[in-house]
């Protein structure tokens, strides 16, 4: 049996981007909330010009994450299509989807997107949080 997450490996990079034919980091979490769990999530396009405008981002995320739908995880307890969220120059600016336990499917402007281990590497050192659409809290996915 194929893994979930292989038909959204590969996928390129595009500012603002939220389909298969181009993705941002979050535009990523966009595409996979609609297509695998069927929830719409709102795309934030207007709010930033360039993903460069990290503190404009960074403040979209503080909002998203600090208020309903969005619930804190804890440590050991993340699963599937779970975001986490990263920190970049000191802000957090960086976007993952969880893939299976230390795994994250994520994109850079530099890189298609990839399956990668954000407990170890690069992303170790700057995981601010991970958290739970209320819409997936009771819901299980099959994944």
């Amino acid at each position: 049996m194929t893994h979930w997450s292989v038909p959204y490996i590969g996928l390129p990079w595009r500012e603002k981007g939220d389909t298969r034919e181009g993705v941002s980091c979050w535009g990523l979490g966009v595409l996979l909330y609609r297509e695998i769990a069927g929830i719409t999530l709102p795309t934030y396009a207007e709010a930033f010009a360039t993903s460069s405008e990290r503190a404009e981002i960074a403040a979209i995320i503080d909002g998203a994450t600090s208020a309903w739908p969005w619930n804190l995880v804890l440590p050991g307890q993340e699963r599937n299509l779970d975001v986490a969220i990263f920190r970049r120059a000191g802000m957090d600016t960086h976007v993952g989807l969880i893939c299976g336990r230390g795994r994250m499917l994520h994109i850079t402007h530099d890189q298609e997107s990839a399956i990668v281990d954000y407990r170890s590497g690069r992303w170790a050192h700057r995981l601010a949080g991970i958290y739970r659409h209320a819409d997936l809290m009771e819901r299980p996915l099959g994944l």
